[in-house]
């Protein structure tokens, strides 16, 4: 549930009270300050809240204690000098010399993570395969972890309280954590010894423009007009007038499709079926080549629309007059499906996003179905850049036709062209959508993470980009470096740990797509992780084909946990292998990856490169390790290679790994390198 008003009370008052009206008896804690929290060790410790105003308030934890004094609205504030790991104490924080004291039990000392993104971050543990297993083996009742949940909040004033609740892992209670954070949390715990408390902030379907304050948007080259044009609309009363009375929000889903139909009021036309499109004797000779299932967006179209599909099949004379089933599987969003002229079924509208996954089957009349050569004509609309963007998205197995004999695979090769374009609305309306919207632009630190600072913590664990790779992965680089000096700003911690997670594998698998957004943003990750001195988490060995979340965690939490033990320790352990160098040896690029004294290793036959020449056509190549930090790329036909991609796809192929287990980072070499 998104609240779309700021929660109220905490255990001992109001926290949105004035601090200037509390009794002598009261004092207050922001809601990080409870039973069985954990705090960072080896950094101070700050501790604030509410108390009567001019009081002097004394805290103590494990031996150390300090003492500050409340303002004159009775706000106050102060640190705690570092401590060791260990537990469990108690902190005491009292008003001097006999006002209300407060006393917290089971407090920890060990290591913080902030766990914060979208809908792969959320996913929670009881949604993953293993989470049966995992309560059944009293896994979860061992497990060193202590978890603060921060409640999805959007609400057009920043927060000061951050409304969560510190619990321990358990069977009872871990079913409900992020899957990815407690996953991570566990391992790191694993690794060093003690107490891992993980602070979730996470929404599903949300850009990273939502979570970076606005001071730190306007730093962003794209976004800082963005938010001075939209400081100037949001409080006119225009941007509402479509929202129920006396109502200042819907639930977030109403208000974006409420936006979105003020933007497209009734479907486009069908201007397709008019041309002749759908008819079996169109001459679609000059269309466009696509193969399917998959998106036009891979295909090179990057915004959302209207196009239509064809594809001739064949089918013998004993078909002639007898009833068939089409199955197209998934089609973003809407579609019209037509068999030999004539309509056989619609589903969904080019708007609604209910019907993006729902397979379609649709019947064929008999008196359609002709022997030998017969037309299947889809027009598919997708009008609104949030999901896919869109066409035929499969799977490949739900493509087929089925006559009484055999089913045809519908799998491959379709006539493609484009009807409508609209741009990318939608994705552009999102942030415009208004105070209070979760989508809008910065709303999501308003009220997630900056009731959280200053928090100590060891470091950060980002999983996010799939939104921002619908709306255009270009400028998510820049976006990423906004975000994580953002933070380390506000948290004063210029060295605060970031782990990020790459994008993992999605879609079907291919060897290369030179279009692929997803590929482009693993890119933007690795370069921002780069010039920002973070750690980015390589994933695209992971993910499942028909579910834009896998199931499957445990592989990428404990990479990130590896990680974040050696920024720890300060110990080397094993990284991806990443391309550094290219050199040429005739039709052969030799290249080399710095391999952290491990070597290079393909786990099977090698795939996913491809190279191309002159003429931007791409071929899939082949590839041989030469050394423990080499190898070569070629193809017999190509004289002259002019580029090289490696796993550059939605869900690559990919399979080159160091000698430690961890893929290689993907790239991309044309003429220039991409990453220096």
């Amino acid at each position: 549930m998104l609240h779309t008003q700021p929660p109220d009370g905490t255990e001992s008052g109001t926290w949105n009270s004035d601090a200037k009206d509390l009794p002598e008896t009261q004092l207050l804690l922001n809601s990080l300050f409870q039973d069985h929290a954990v705090f960072q060790k080896g950094a101070s410790i700050p501790v604030w809240g509410k108390a009567a105003p001019n009081r002097r308030i004394c805290c103590s934890l494990g031996g150390v204690s300090s003492v500050a004094v409340s303002n004159a609205e009775g706000r106050f504030f102060l640190r705690l000098p570092p401590l060791e790991a260990g537990g469990p104490f108690e902190l005491k924080i009292r008003q001097l010399p006999d006002g209300p004291e407060r006393i917290l039990h089971d407090v920890w000392i060990g290591e913080v993570y902030l766990a914060s993104g979208q809908s792969n971050m959320e996913l929670p543990l009881n949604a993953l395969r293993e989470y049966v297993e995992m309560c059944a083996s009293g896994e979860l009742d061992r497990a060193s972890v202590h978890y603060f949940k921060v409640p999805k909040t959007a609400y057009p004033v920043q927060a000061e309280d951050a409304h969560g609740v510190w619990q321990v892992a358990s069977a009872e209670s871990a079913g409900g954590f992020s899957g990815m954070a407690f996953l991570f949390a566990r391992g790191l715990a694993e690794r060093t010894g003690c107490k891992v408390g993980i602070i979730e902030a996470s929404l599903g379907g949300t850009g990273a423009e939502c979570w970076i304050s606005r001071e730190g948007l306007m730093k962003n080259s794209v976004w800082s007009r963005r938010v001075e044009a939209f400081d100037c609309k949001k409080y006119d009363p225009a941007m509402y007038e479509h929202l129920p009375a006396g109502k200042l929000m819907p639930a977030p889903d109403e208000q974006i499709m409420q936006g979105i139909r003020t933007l497209f009021p009734a479907p486009l036309p069908n201007e397709g079926v008019k041309a002749g499109f759908a008819e079996p004797d169109y001459d679609d000779a000059d269309w466009e080549s696509m193969e399917l299932p998959d998106s036009w967006t891979l295909a090179g179209y990057r915004h959302a629309g209207v196009f239509w599909f064809r594809r001739g099949v064949e089918l013998p004379q004993e078909c002639r007059g007898r009833e068939l089933t089409l199955s197209l599987g998934a089609v973003d969003k809407g579609d019209i499906t037509y068999f030999n002229g004539i309509e056989i079924g619609r589903t969904g509208d080019g708007i609604d996003l209910a019907p993006t996954f729902q397979p379609r089957v649709y019947r064929i009349p008999g008196e359609l179905v002709r022997a030998g050569r017969n037309v299947i004509a889809v027009r598919a609309a997708s009008q609104v850049s949030i999901v896919m963007d869109g066409g035929l998205i499969g799977p490949a197995e739900q493509m087929f036709l089925k006559t009484p004999e055999k089913q045809i695979p519908l799998t491959g090769s379709w006539k493609l062209r484009q009807e409508h374009d609209c741009g990318n609305a939608g994705s552009d309306f999102i942030p415009q959508c208004g105070p209070g919207e979760p989508h809008t632009m910065h709303t999501l630190f308003d009220n997630m993470i900056h009731p959280l600072i200053p928090y100590a913590l060891r470091g950060v664990l980002w999983y996010q980009g799939e939104c921002n790779a619908i709306s255009g992965a270009e400028g998510y680089q820049e976006l990423l470096e906004n975000l994580i000096d953002d933070w380390r700003g506000h948290w004063g911690q210029r060295r605060l740990d970031f782990l990020i997670i790459q994008l993992p594998g999605y879609q079907r698998r291919r060897t290369v797509s030179i279009h692929s957004q997803w590929a482009l943003l693993r890119e933007a990750q690795y370069l921002a992780g780069c010039s920002r001195d973070a750690e980015v988490i390589v994933s695209y060995d992971t993910g499942d084909e028909n579910d834009l979340h896998p199931r499957d965690k445990h592989p990428v939490a404990l990479r990130a946990a590896e990680r974040a033990a050696a920024l720890i320790s300060g110990r080397e352990v094993p990284r991806s292998p990443v391309f550094s160098l290219v050199t040429f040896s005739g039709n052969v690029l030799r290249i080399r990856f710095e391999t952290w004294g491990g070597r290079l290793v393909f786990h099977g036959e090698p795939s996913g490169f491809a190279i191309c020449g002159a003429d931007g056509v791409f071929y899939p190549a082949e590839a041989r390790i030469i050394s423990d930090n080499e190898l070569e790329v070629f193809h017999p036909g190509l004289p002259e290679p002019t580029a090289v991609y490696y796993a550059w796809s939605n869900f690559p192929t990919g399979n080159l790994y160091g000698d430690s287990g961890l893929p290689a980072v993907p790239f991309r070499w044309v003429r220039q390198p991409a990453f220096a």
